[in-house]
């Protein structure tokens, strides 16, 4: 067996004991963290396309207490011989099988509205919910919208303060829409026969109380699906649309 120096003896038991050393350091260090991964950004949502919106008028419920119109002149601020609803009055049959018939007078919310293409001073206008909204310090009361109108809708009268004239009609109370809210006469009809909502479940409210109604009235309708290209009023009407003298 071959035999080794002290100083050869010394620096192998060097080597070793660093050896050791190093081992034992390795194995007592705390594991280094994960690395952490990268936050995703969020994706960018794509703003939702506006829902159009309607007004239902069920005119067979209507039992003409004008708590609507009211309200409507009320939230709307408007002269006291103004008004932005009116209405219309058929009677059919013969004594002693007469019928009444009530019918709403007011802006039907032309989809194609030809009001705003003539207005000259672009006071009238489209709002995203699909209703015919007008500026009013805008207007000029120049009565193009009124010449144009299918439905006899605009009057233009005298603005109490100033005297200037004013195109007066129904802008959905544009003020309390754009913030969520509910029409005025949508929130005070006494027999619900005013509503609001989606255009698509309005017009399916009204279509379902058409069938109820045939039972008793054969010419029951929905009034507004196709007219003007769709109208922001849909109506429901017991008799012809024939039979009112503001509708087409």
């Amino acid at each position: 067996m071959s035999s080794i120096t002290r100083r050869e003896f010394i620096k192998i038991s060097s080597v070793a004991g660093a050896a050791t050393a190093f081992a034992a350091a390795c194995a007592s260090a705390p594991e280094a963290p994960p690395e952490e991964a990268p936050i995703a950004e969020p994706a960018e949502q794509e703003p939702k396309e506006p829902v159009r919106m309607a007004l239902l008028m069920d005119n067979s419920l209507c039992v003409n207490c004008q708590s609507c119109r009211l309200a409507c002149q009320n939230e709307n601020n408007l002269p006291v011989n103004e008004r932005y609803i009116r209405f219309d009055y058929v009677d059919t049959g013969s004594f002693p099988n007469v019928q009444h018939h009530v019918n709403r007078h007011s802006c039907q919310h032309c989809n194609t509205a030809p009001c705003v293409e003539v207005c000259p001073v672009d006071a009238l206008y489209k709002g995203a919910e699909g209703f015919t909204h007008t500026e009013f310090e805008t207007c000029i009361g120049c009565g193009a919208c009124l010449s144009v109108c299918p439905f006899e809708v605009p009057v233009i009268s005298q603005e109490p303060e100033t005297g200037a004239p004013k195109m007066y009609k129904c802008n959905a109370c544009k003020h309390l829409i754009v913030d969520g809210g509910v029409p005025a006469c949508a929130t005070t009809c006494i027999t619900d026969a005013v509503d609001y909502g989606p255009w698509d479940e309005m017009l399916k409210k009204a279509e379902d109380r058409v069938a109820a109604l045939r039972q008793r009235y054969p010419d029951a309708a929905v009034y507004g699906e196709t007219q003007q290209n769709g109208l922001g009023l849909l109506l429901v009407l017991r008799t012809p649309a024939e039979d009112y003298p503001h509708l087409v």
